[in-house]
């Protein structure tokens, strides 16, 4: 059982990860075509697809069905499959793709915060205040349009980097209260 959330918590550490390279990519290189994006999301999404679908075929099936694993492995590879044959109608939609990903993140934040307020966690607020953040930064990008595409690309790289950086402080957050539950082996 003390391994039971090992798995989930360093994959929430590599998204975090991910999602503040990719908005650090965007805030450095924010002439970056939407449609090299959207490859560069294709790929990501073909080789988590591949990879959970053969953690699907290597789990053990209890786990394997408990977690997901084959549907989150075709969604990805569907996706990914998506992302490379129409990239155009894709790149059209990604601020509102991004602003929705930042309400979603919001959500997920949000549910932390409570959880460690659950735990009583002292510094349970600083997830909530997160969470506020992340759904103010998706509205903006969601209701006012930008002038200009660098400027959006800019704004959902902090966005990015903002909400990976937080959901690995999160991760750490809670991996320390896991310890707190489970302690080392000896």
């Amino acid at each position: 059982m003390k391994n039971f959330a090992k798995g989930p918590l360093n994959e929430s550490i590599y998204a975090a990860a991910a999602q503040v390279l990719l908005g650090l990519a965007l805030l450095i290189w924010p002439a970056l075509s939407g449609r090299v994006l959207c490859y560069g999301v294709a790929a990501l999404c073909l080789l988590y697809g591949v990879y959970r679908t053969v953690l699907y075929f290597t789990h053990d099936p209890v786990l394997a069905m408990l977690q997901h694993d084959l549907a989150a492995g075709l969604l990805g590879i569907g996706a990914g499959i998506v992302l490379v044959a129409r990239p155009t109608p894709i790149v059209s939609l990604l601020p509102t793709l991004f602003g929705l990903l930042l309400f979603v993140g919001g959500a997920f934040t949000a549910q932390i915060a409570f959880d460690l307020h659950r735990m009583e966690e002292e510094r349970w607020f600083v997830p909530l205040i997160a969470a506020a953040v992340l759904a103010a930064l998706g509205g903006v990008i969601l209701w006012y349009p930008f002038a200009t595409a660098v400027l959006l690309m800019r704004f959902i790289g902090i966005s990015l980097i903002l909400q990976g950086v937080g959901g690995f402080v999160f991760s750490r957050l809670l991996a320390k209260r896991r310890l707190l539950y489970y302690p080392p082996e000896e």
